[in-house]
């Protein structure tokens, strides 16, 4: 549960902060945080010791020592579940989650945006940074232009824009009419980008990935949108050698 709090504390955080950069070496790290003193750890990220205590005080707990054994006990559960998922049988994937799985195994970071429904992706947000690729589905306020650009994307990096209620060509259209932008999101970015939501009918060569949400109810989209990131982790798994 601990890194649960972690990964909230990093997404609700701007970007540079020190909570941010706190969060997001301790999800670095992993199980490998006990080989850390606490000065050690702050000198590398360059923080006071006060703000490190803060930290861990805001997640109730009081000493360095104490928070690097709670992170490895629950790093190292999480991996025998892992391997345990690793070694088990699953359906084969379909082309289309190839095509995401393919992205995803080349990137370096991958960044989730969109509307709300990417926060039913937490679990799977968790597996991907288990398994050695760094995840971040930011809290944001503004576009996702602003919320690309605080983040300084880079060429191995993926943007995964979710959408469970219209296609990439409505998406762009209405933050284009919004934002009063016109050339909204094209392409402010050298960062790959794909999407998931409904269909689209016209071809769209800036997403390395279009990924098609079925015209169902609200319930069936979400679920499909975490079996997509189900099959995903799973396949990062298949081919992961951090477990």
């Amino acid at each position: 549960m601990i890194i649960g709090k972690i990964m909230m504390v990093q997404n609700s955080s701007p970007v540079g902060s020190v909570d941010y950069l706190i969060s997001k070496k301790i999800l670095e790290l992993k199980g490998k945080i006990t080989d850390y003193t606490l000065n050690q750890f702050i000198e590398e990220i360059g923080i006071s010791k006060t703000s490190m205590m803060r930290y861990l005080k805001h997640l109730q707990i009081h000493q360095f020592r104490r928070f690097k054994q709670i992170m490895y006990n629950e790093y190292m559960n999480t991996l025998v579940d892992l391997k345990k998922d690793k070694e088990s049988p699953h359906n084969e994937l379909t082309v289309e989650v190839k095509k995401v799985l393919n992205e995803v195994l080349k990137c370096h970071r991958i960044i989730i945006l969109g509307d709300g429904n990417r926060f039913s992706l937490l679990l799977y947000q968790k597996a991907l940074i288990y398994l050695g690729i760094p995840c971040e589905i930011p809290v944001y306020l503004g576009s996702e232009e602003e919320c690309i650009s605080e983040y300084e994307c880079h060429t191995n990096d993926l943007i995964i824009i979710v959408s469970l209620h219209e296609t990439f060509t409505d998406f762009l259209t209405n933050r284009t009419l919004f934002y009063h932008d016109p050339q909204y999101l094209l392409v402010k970015t050298n960062a790959k980008i794909g999407f998931v939501g409904l269909c689209d009918t016209q071809d769209n060569p800036e997403l390395c990935f279009s990924y098609a949400i079925s015209k169902e109810s609200f319930d069936i989209r979400v679920a499909q949108l975490q079996k997509l990131f189900l099959d995903v982790c799973c396949g990062v798994s298949k081919n992961s050698d951090a477990i």
